[in-house]
């Protein structure tokens, strides 16, 4: 039998909306970044298998080059659930005990073309210039296995601080790309698996 809501329920759920809705508004100058989609049921097993050595490639694809490959490394770096990850550029920083897992790697798209979303983040990824009048810059990233993207998710930096932004925000986004779990039980408030539903 269904049961509809108490007037006290929606009450306090509107006015649960309308607090929301004014903090979002007063987050203008934030860096937003939205909820993750995973293509598996499952993150960290992928992760532990993908950095055998607790190193990982990330590949920055940016026209304009606003933050440096370095600098994403090192934000995304020593974050998350352990085995917490170091990221690398370039395979030439291996120490002589340290192995690449093929394939396995973080690709981030700086300004992505509309189409660089799904497989083609991790196959083909498009990069546009930045729209001159701009105070936004999309970026998508995602932990890529060979062609297959594991887990992805988009944010919004604010142009004249991206890197500041970046840096601030550099363990949400590897907290999301790499949950511990992920909850998928018909749950419909849900509507898709995520790492905190």
């Amino acid at each position: 039998m269904k049961t509809r809501p108490s007037a006290y329920a929606r009450s306090l759920s509107g006015v649960t909306l309308a607090v929301g809705m004014a903090f979002l508004a007063g987050c203008s100058n934030m860096t937003m970044v939205e909820y993750p989609n995973y293509h598996v049921a499952e993150v960290e097993s992928f992760k532990t298998y993908g950095a055998p050595s607790r190193i990982m490639m990330v590949e920055v694809h940016d026209r304009e080059n606003l933050v440096t490959p370095e600098t994403w490394a090192s934000a995304l770096s020593n974050h998350g659930y352990p085995p917490r990850i170091d990221f690398i550029t370039d395979a030439g920083d291996l120490a002589p005990n340290q192995t690449l897992r093929d394939g396995y790697r973080v690709v981030v798209a700086v300004s992505p073309s509309q189409t660089t979303m799904g497989e083609k983040m991790c196959t083909s990824p498009e990069t546009t210039d930045y729209p001159a009048d701009t105070t936004r810059i999309p970026v998508r990233i995602a932990f890529c296995a060979g062609d297959s993207p594991i887990s992805e998710l988009r944010a919004h930096f604010i142009k004249d601080e991206f890197e500041q932004h970046l840096i601030e925000n550099g363990d949400t986004i590897i907290y999301q790309l790499f949950p511990r779990y992920i909850r998928d039980d018909d749950d419909h408030r849900c509507g898709m698996r995520r790492a905190d539903c």
